[in-house]
């Protein structure tokens, strides 16, 4: 190791300094932006639950394994979509339901249903089963889409439902 010794000035660390602010500035807004600073990615998400659940009529859904959420407007904490733009969306949401479970998705927009599904499965002793929806609507920026059970608690098998959404274009 090599030592030099002189005059230290401050204009170098400085220099320095507002390099790094710079930088972490820039990240920080391609992460907040869910772009990569690029606009004309199209919206869109899609995420799945990573472990079954038992979930109560009248709670939402949260499906927290994230697989893509361009424009960040999809929430793995809360389960909800919301929409950056007035556009046409296309949504699709499937659930696998154990053997004598059942589940009875909906696709809310704004706390109202707006597609359903049915999913019971007390035939089965053996055999999951999977039912599946899409829906497409055209909403206002700042609608808020999720999925909740509008029937009775569900038992939903983690890995095979997934929920997703894309803007069309």
């Amino acid at each position: 190791m090599n030592f030099v010794t002189g005059i230290c000035k401050n204009t170098t660390p400085k220099l320095f300094d507002d390099q790094i602010q710079a930088i972490q500035k820039s990240v920080r807004t391609i992460v907040e932006d869910g772009s990569c600073g690029n606009k004309n990615i199209p919206v869109g998400f899609h995420a799945y639950m990573g472990s079954t659940k038992t979930i109560a009529k009248g709670v939402v859904w949260v499906y927290d394994k994230i697989v893509i959420n361009t424009h960040n407007a999809y929430s793995g904490t809360t389960g909800k979509f919301t929409t950056p733009e007035q556009a046409l969306y296309m949504f699709s949401y499937d659930t696998l339901s154990d053997p004598g479970k059942m589940s009875h998705a909906g696709l809310h927009v704004n706390g109202k249903i707006r597609s359903w599904q049915a999913c019971n499965n007390y035939g089965g002793k053996h055999q999951g089963f999977t039912c599946s929806n899409s829906a497409i609507l055209l909403l206002q920026k700042g609608d808020v889409v999720y999925v909740e059970d509008h029937l009775a608690a569900a038992t939903i098998r983690g890995l095979y439902s997934d929920f997703s959404g894309a803007k069309l274009n």
